[in-house]
């Protein structure tokens, strides 16, 4: 799991079927501190729980299709969870 800050929505007019309901966020990784780590990413929201500027819990690689109720989607990254602080 990764933590990242919501940055920016991307907009898609045709989308596949698994993601017609999805949000797609850009979203800055960044540290327990909050300072950028890596590159910004396109992340799907399939529960869409997440908005701009919210600090988020997500997840890569095949952990990132399981997120989603049919068990699978074409994604390399989603959200899991929202953050509401971090001590």
């Amino acid at each position: 799991m990764k933590l990242g800050v919501v940055i920016g929505v991307v907009w898609a007019s045709k989308k596949v079927k698994e993601l017609d309901a999805c949000t797609l966020y850009i979203v800055q990784p960044v540290s327990s501190s909050g300072k950028k780590i890596d590159n910004p990413l396109v992340v799907a929201d399939p529960n869409n729980i997440a908005a701009s500027g919210d600090k988020v819990v997500f997840v890569t690689s095949t952990d990132a299709t399981q997120v989603f109720a049919n068990g699978f989607a074409p994604v390399n990254a989603s959200i899991v969870e929202l953050v509401d602080g971090i001590t």
